[in-house]
This record gives C-alpha cells, sequence and structure tokens, in this order.
C-alpha cells in the first residue's frame, strides 16, 4: 500500500471519527427528543446540575470533533500544519474517551456508535503511542 492511500485512509478514519462526535453535541444542545439519548453525566450532573453538565458535555465533544478532524487536515497536508497530526489524534482520542465515559448516553447506541468510538480512540492511542505507527515514511513522506 503506498504512503498516500494509508493517510488517506487514516485521515478518513480522522474524519469521520470526528464528525460523529456531534452526537455528543446535539443531547448538550437539546436538540435530541430520542429516549434515553442525553448530555447527563452520571458522575457531573448531581454534582454541578444539569446546566453545567450539559456545557461540559458540549466543550468535550466539540474538541474532540475539532481535533480529529483537524488530525485529518494536518495528515493531509490541508489548512492545519503536518507536524501537528499525531498530537491532535492524540489529545483528541483522550477528549473522546473521558466525554464517553462521562456522557454514556450522548451517544444512541451501543454499537456502534459507542463500541465503534471507543475502538477508533483506543486504537488511536495504541497505534500512535505504542507501536509509533504509521511513521513518516509509511505516510510517504
Amino acid at each position: 500500500m503506498s504512503g498516500t492511500t494509508l493517510r488517506i485512509i487514516i485521515a478518513l478514519v480522522f474524519f469521520v471519527h470526528g464528525v460523529g462526535h456531534a452526537m455528543g453535541i446535539i443531547p448538550a444542545l437539546g436538540l435530541s427528543t430520542v429516549k434515553g439519548w442525553s448530555s447527563q453525566s452520571w458522575l457531573l450532573t448531581p454534582i454541578l446540575g444539569d446546566t453545567v453538565s450539559r456545557i461540559i458535555s458540549f466543550v468535550l465533544f466539540l474538541t474532540a470533533l475539532v481535533g480529529f478532524v483537524g488530525a485529518a487536515l494536518a495528515l493531509m497536508g490541508w489548512l492545519v500544519p503536518h507536524d501537528s497530526w499525531r498530537t491532535l489524534a492524540i489529545v483528541s482520542a483522550v477528549i473522546s474517551l473521558v466525554a464517553i465515559a462521562l456522557f454514556w448516553n450522548a451517544f444512541v447506541s451501543f454499537f456502534p456508535n459507542k463500541l465503534g468510538a471507543i475502538a477508533v480512540d483506543v486504537a488511536t492511542l495504541v497505534c500512535l503511542l505504542v507501536l509509533n505507527w504509521p511513521t513518516e515514511v509509511d505516510l510517504g513522506f
């Protein structure tokens, strides 16, 4: 597989995964009427109240969305410096995992929404932090 092909595939995964975090933003804005789809946190809502919890949910999911989309753009060398793609992906994966853990019902269903998001986040962290893959050479740089 060529470096360009690998770069496009990873960028597409980051982009789609990032946009998927909009599902966590929808209930935080009060736009959801689906039963069980909410921005209430099992930990934060009882302590801080619904309004603050919704704001935190919105910020976390929006940050993950922007971070993953930014990582995709950086990986392709579009609008965002290429050197920042790894950092953006790692930070976004951590924020995404925290957001999912705190706001479990912000995603509608367990599979593929929650399970898929967790899998992409964990795979991102394992590949970039443990395996140090892909290298710049693998990506065609």
